[in-house]
């Protein structure tokens, strides 16, 4: 726990006039004590014998809340705290706001999600949803100012594409029963006559043009096609519990855009080629890049600078996070570097990069239409759950057991890896899994429902006791890592390990059959388990369930 490893330190800075950090602090079991500090350090830095060293800090050190201080091979100092203290302490600190973090004052943007228009998402769209809900979320508990934007793909050559497909194949009755289903497929046609007929990659491009120009028809078709993907996708969010502050989209700041291409001519930093498009030259660290096309359309790079500097100037956000996918890292090194040119402050902005989740059979592509859809998705996942729950009353929560199974199985993992898809290992409801931590967690409620008493500290811990306290009581520091890494990982993790240690507690430690003593001791124990479980599972957006 924090506080004592603030204590410790202190201590061992006044004794030894040095400047370890609570990192140095180590969490430490059985006879290590329940912290341990590497005298070897100070030894490395400032010369002198590492077990001297510790001698002198087990003689020197003195704090109340220490019941002794050992040392320990070639010069580790292991501290055991007075375990009622340590229990008055755990309870003291998970019972506060924020259990006990220090606020985090500013405001913070967290960008994601992004579809794009006419697209159905697809699992790749469900890890990063669930990745910037999550980190939304533990930014807001902290006590960052949060806002959360879906900046939609609204704009560009794709969409001109798909203005001339309705035109020449589509049909309005189609469109009017299922609008999305139409709009894809008609996207996918397009690519597939493109592959032998080259003219109609020209003709996507004078659409896209037309509907830049806000040409009657063409920008009605865009406009419209926009209005219905939206509430498509509206569904999908529903289901996964994620919502928005605000959405916006590429085509909402086309005038900045315009702006800010203008601004980087006159500072040099953005050049002219013969003919008439627009560029940027990095040097030997990265490639150089098109910002404007010579036909005068705008790239995906441009309108990002222009909103990178809106958000800037207009909003003023400490923090301005893109949650990306890990094949859009070039993009936002230029987009950086671009902004750092033109003398734009990117200050607190960051690229949240995540590994990609691709298929068994290989990449996903949304222009052959080989996708497994986030409706698809959830709906497999909340039949598989109906087929593991035998109560009929209790089917009514497969749904969010379902989606619990689907979202611990992406935010498990560190962000930085890639995920090949399997249904197996998504839809596990055993052992590391979101049902275990739902199930962990309403077992906990049930114990305390069974009684009318209320859990309080009394009488001597056992080990087993002892050590789940401890366990509980990095808590907090847990969700610190977690927000400093933006890795909801570390939660995950955090909590399925908690849940077996609760588990075989549960088996140990029998609760409601002790003696009143220990019985209370034992179930203010699972009363903190039940809160930080409670608190944990909700920073990754998985519902806590009454019955299971």
């Amino acid at each position: 726990m924090k506080y004592f490893k603030n204590k410790i330190v202190e201590s061992i800075n006044d004794v030894l006039e040095t400047e370890a950090s609570i990192k140095d602090i180590e969490d430490s079991e059985g006879e290590r004590g329940d912290f341990s500090f590497p005298a070897m350090k100070v030894a490395s830095e400032k010369g002198g014998n590492p077990r001297e060293i510790a001698e002198k800090l087990k003689e020197e050190i003195e704090l109340g809340f220490l019941e002794k201080i050992e040392v320990a091979g070639p010069g580790f100092v292991n501290f055991f705290v007075k375990k009622d203290l340590f229990a008055e302490k755990i309870v003291e600190t998970l019972s506060k706001e924020r259990m006990g973090l220090k606020e985090r004052k500013g405001k913070a943007l967290v960008e994601f999600s992004s579809p794009n228009v006419a697209k159905p998402m697809h699992i790749g769209h469900f890890r990063n949803n669930v990745l910037g809900d999550s980190i939304q979320r533990m930014l807001d508990f902290v006590g960052y100012d949060v806002v959360s934007e879906n900046y939609i793909g609204d704009w560009g050559t794709q969409y001109g594409k798909l203005v001339y497909a309705f035109k020449e194949y589509g049909s309005k009755e189609e469109f009017e029963k299922n609008p999305m289903e139409h709009l894809y497929n008609l996207y996918v046609e397009f690519h597939e006559k493109m592959e032998t007929d080259d003219r109609l990659l020209e003709k996507g491009r004078e659409w896209a043009n037309k509907i830049e120009n806000k040409e009657e028809e063409a920008f009605r078709l865009w406009k419209l096609f926009r209005e219905v993907s939206i509430d498509y996708h509206k569904k999908d969010y529903h289901r996964m519990g994620i919502k928005f502050d605000r959405w916006t989209g590429e085509s909402k700041i086309l005038d900045e855009t315009k702006e800010i291409l203008e601004e980087g001519l006159q500072k040099g930093v953005i050049k002219k080629d013969p003919d008439g498009s627009l560029f940027v030259e990095f040097g030997e660290e990265m490639p150089a890049t098109v910002l404007k096309k010579s036909d005068g359309t705008t790239l995906y790079l441009s309108r990002d600078m222009a909103n990178l500097k809106k958000r800037k100037e207009d909003e003023d956000f400490d923090l301005n996070l893109y949650v990306v996918a890990s094949e859009q890292d070039l993009h936002f090194k230029q987009l950086f570097n671009i902004c750092d040119m033109m003398g734009i402050d990117i200050e607190g902005c960051e690229h949240i990069s995540y590994g990609l989740l691709n298929l068994k059979e290989g990449s996903m592509s949304s222009r052959s239409g080989n996708i497994v859809r986030v409706s698809e998705l959830i709906d497999k996942a909340v039949e598989k759950a109906k087929e593991r729950i035998e109560s009929v009353e209790l089917k009514k929560n497969a749904e969010k057991i379902g989606i619990g199974a689907l979202k611990y199985a992406n935010l498990c993992v560190t962000k930085q890896k890639d995920i090949v898809f399997n249904w197996d290992d998504v839809l596990t409801f055993e052992g590391d899994s979101g049902p275990y931590l739902q199930y962990s967690n309403t077992r906990a409620k049930s114990i305390i429902k069974k009684t009318d008493s209320k859990g309080e500290f009394i009488g001597e811990f056992s080990d087993t006791e002892f050590s789940f306290l401890k366990k509980l009581s990095r808590f907090p520091e847990m969700i610190e890592n977690a927000v400093d890494s933006r890795e909801p990982a570390k939660i995950a993790n955090y909590l399925s390990e908690l849940c077996e240690i609760f588990n075989s507690f549960y088996h140990k430690c029998p609760v409601l059959k002790a003696d009143e003593d220990t019985m209370k001791r034992r179930l203010k124990i699972v009363e903190l388990f039940e809160s930080v479980s409670s608190v944990g599972m909700g920073l990754l957006g998985i519902d806590c369930l009454e019955e299971m």
